[in-house]
């Protein structure tokens, strides 16, 4: 229910953006908060994997680039002569959390769907290749896969709570969350914790 509240307000914000870059994030963001939604069904796993894969490794590159981009802009205009950009979009940390998800996104797929969990099982010799479930890619879960995934739930939390402190601020200068940059703080927020209840829910399952 979360993220499918989140794919409707990435959808209303898609088609009110103006600004090409801000539409393509919010594309970004559509496709993980649908791909969210159906990661809880069982015919997910009937879904191929490679093009859900280059989808969120080109997201994450996008918002990556995004994020040095804006970073080098601010360098460039120097903290003494040019007050740092206010906006949401323009903020190089923001444009790193959203890479983080994007991160958060190839993770999950490569670890919970069938196709390359069987792929890994055949690989290493572990035997026959088991009915592809949730419990199972759970159960696969070690080495790379536990250490990469917590340090992505650590960094998910982290951007969620800088989200949230930024939304509070943001109220309390007299703005509101039915505007664009409110809802897009929330919504920021809750997509930041969502993933990492997401990741947390992987790694302890």
């Amino acid at each position: 229910m979360l993220f499918a509240a989140l794919g409707a307000h990435s959808l209303w914000r898609l088609v009110t953006s103006r600004q090409p870059f801000a539409v393509t994030g919010y594309l970004c963001h559509l496709g993980m908060n649908l791909v969210m939604v159906a990661m809880v069904w069982p015919w997910w796993v009937r879904l191929p994997a490679p093009p859900q894969l280059a989808f969120f490794v080109l997201a994450a590159v996008f918002f990556a680039a995004a994020a040095g981009w804006h970073q080098a802009d601010a360098l460039s205009r120097g903290p003494a002569t040019v007050a740092p950009r206010a906006c949401h979009h323009e903020n190089p940390g923001t444009q790193a959390v959203h890479a983080v998800m994007m991160l958060a996104m190839v993770w999950a797929v490569v670890v919970m769907h069938p196709d390359l969990t069987a792929s890994r099982t055949l690989a290493t010799g572990h035997g026959a290749v088991h009915a592809a479930d949730h419990a199972e890619a759970h159960a696969q879960l070690s080495g790379w896969s536990t250490v990469s995934g917590a340090l992505l739930l650590a960094a998910l939390v982290v951007g969620g709570t800088v989200f949230l402190v930024a939304l509070f601020r943001y109220l309390r200068g007299g703005g509101s969350v039915r505007g664009h940059t409110g809802s897009d703080l929330l919504a920021s927020s809750a997509m930041s914790f969502g993933m990492a209840a997401m990741c947390w829910l992987m790694l302890t399952g």
